[in-house]
């Protein structure tokens, strides 16, 4: 009871996820910016539905005195950050992970956390990583390859998985396993405009340090459309749901986020990486889907009423979505 039982999330393709979480966060904090402006208009109470990339996060109602009330939010905190790491979605960016990994796992702690020149753990050691150390890990972890699919060569597998994708869908698997989300742009600028304190900021730095994820570090990369915009098929809504009872194991609260409530599962590359669920218990893709519950139950539902082999469909389908090889095409084929 005084930890929760987790499993190590992949860090693969995590730049773009970033960058979704601000991009989503810049509108859903707009609508709000405009129904305060509406509202003062009106002088009355404004109520606006907050969505984002096709992904709804509930509404959000602004009173004429400029205040707001946000019980009406669904999947992120009131202050419509989207978090997008840690099972939990409490962290904004891959800094902010990074400056609690070093403390809080490797007893390395960082200026920008602890202040410059200060021996908070009393080793004799000052300033044990400087912000520029933070940032080198941050981009590293940014400019990681996305993960892709690996399709069976053999015809008739490649229909179950064909078959299974199509059955994915008709199950309501996709509502909060999106496929794809468009990124309007793919330019990662360190550090994160939305980083809490304690972590560098934009006001910090004379000007952000930014690439392109793209082209940046070792493939396989996604690519830009004609627009320059980028599809990226993480699966997933970036959104906190209540998985059901079965899964509501966690002895602590973490960041305020009840023990019910999980950060939907990215996909894209969780073949490579069983076992299954936040706490490692399923064994089987199978055996993680029957184990959903909560706003998932539906879903769940309907996948067990499916026959046996279009069942096995939709887990070989899961099966293709994986990390690839250093620099590969970001879907390749073979057995």
């Amino acid at each position: 009871d005084v930890a929760n039982e987790r499993n190590t999330l992949g860090m693969f393709g995590s730049g773009f996820i970033e960058l979704l979480a601000r991009e989503i966060t810049t509108d859903l904090q707009a609508i709000r910016a405009d129904a305060i402006t509406q509202a003062g208009i009106a002088a009355g109470d404004v109520t606006l539905p907050l969505s984002s990339k096709g992904i709804a996060f509930g509404v959000i109602t602004a009173h004429a005195d400029g205040t707001v009330d946000t019980s009406g939010v669904l999947g992120i905190d009131s202050d419509l950050v989207i978090r997008p790491f840690h099972q939990k979605g409490v962290v904004v960016s891959l800094r902010e992970f990074t400056n609690n990994a070093m403390n809080h796992h490797h007893g390395m702690q960082s200026s920008e956390r602890f202040g410059n020149g200060d021996d908070d753990d009393n080793d004799g050691i000052a300033d044990e990583l400087t912000p520029g150390d933070i940032t080198a890990a941050t981009i590293y972890q940014a400019m990681l390859a996305v993960p892709g699919r690996k399709l069976p060569s053999d015809a008739r597998k490649l229909a179950s998985v064909n078959r299974g994708e199509e059955l994915f869908d008709t199950v309501g698997c996709t509502v909060c396993h999106v496929p794809t989300l468009r990124l309007e742009s793919p330019i990662f600028s360190e550090p994160n405009p939305f980083n809490p304190a304690g972590n560098l900021g934009v006001a910090d730095v004379s000007a952000p340090f930014t690439f392109d994820l793209t082209t940046a570090g070792a493939g396989p990369h996604l690519g830009r459309q004609e627009d320059g915009s980028v599809l990226v098929p993480a699966y997933t809504d970036l959104k906190r749901h209540d998985m059901g009872a079965e899964l509501n194991n966690e002895a602590l609260v973490q960041g305020g986020v009840p023990t019910n409530q999980f950060l939907t599962k990215k996909l894209w590359g969780f073949a490579s990486e069983p076992p299954y669920l936040h706490n490692g218990r399923a064994l089987t893709i199978d055996d993680a889907i029957q184990k959903h519950g909560g706003e998932a139950l539906a879903s769940r539902t309907a996948y067990l009423t499916l026959t046996e082999a279009e069942r096995k469909s939709i887990v070989d389908f899961l099966k293709t979505l994986q990390t690839l090889p250093e620099n590969s095409p970001i879907v390749v084929t073979g057995d």
